[in-house]
């Protein structure tokens, strides 16, 4: 992520997420958020109890990010949210998550030996989009290293790509100027495919007009 960003000229911010409100306030001081990948959310946040294949969530994130998150809406902060990151702004908007869809899925969509190449396929949107901006196709090899999936989709928010199996693949808020999530990593792809890369350099852009300042 760090080296993503810094190809698209940010500066990076780490935020300490022991106090969730002062981390709200770390973001306020923020010209945007990304949220990344990792743990499974904890269902409780959701309203659904834990199936045996859902895995053990990160306390500490579940507690900050949210708060985070909220914040940075409050504020048109631009944001964007990867993998665990997506499913979390789906859940901040009231929208569920599918815990295990290892045995559901019919095409493989996760190769963590080879993270920086495609894997599967997702479909974007023809519909106007950030998503649909910033890559100009209809058509994506990605490499989407989860087995959660977004369910159903929080208010306020429109699907702006699916696999090829049909699965969630990015979500976007239609009320926000830049509030885009993605279920796979552009940054395992990004030091070598533009197109990935040109999605952190578009979150940069927003983060500089938000705040019309240079990093």
């Amino acid at each position: 992520y760090v080296a993503s960003l810094r190809r698209a000229g940010a500066a990076v911010r780490w935020i300490d997420l022991s106090d969730p409100n002062r981390a709200a306030e770390q973001v306020a001081d923020c010209d945007g958020l990304l949220l990344p990948g990792g743990a499974d959310i904890a269902p409780q946040l959701y309203g659904r109890t834990p199936e045996n294949a859902c895995g053990k969530p990160h306390v500490q994130r579940d507690a900050a990010e949210p708060v985070m998150l909220r914040r940075a809406m409050e504020l048109g902060l631009p944001v964007l949210a990867i993998c665990r990151g997506m499913q979390m702004l789906n859940v901040c908007m009231g929208g569920t998550l599918l815990q295990d869809i290892s045995g559901e899925q019919r095409c493989r969509h996760s190769n963590f030996r080879t993270r920086a190449m495609g894997e599967h396929r997702v479909i974007i949107s023809p519909q106007p989009s950030r998503l649909r901006a910033v890559f100009d196709c209809a058509e994506l090899w990605v490499n989407s290293l989860h087995h959660q999936a977004v369910d159903r989709l929080g208010e306020g928010l429109v699907l702006t790509a699916v696999s090829e199996d049909g699965y969630p693949e990015a979500i976007e808020r239609v009320d926000a100027p830049f509030c885009v999530g993605v279920q796979w990593h552009p940054e395992h792809m990004s030091r070598r495919d533009p197109a990935q890369q040109e999605l952190f350099c578009a979150f940069v852009r927003a983060c500089r007009g938000k705040r019309g300042r240079d990093f």
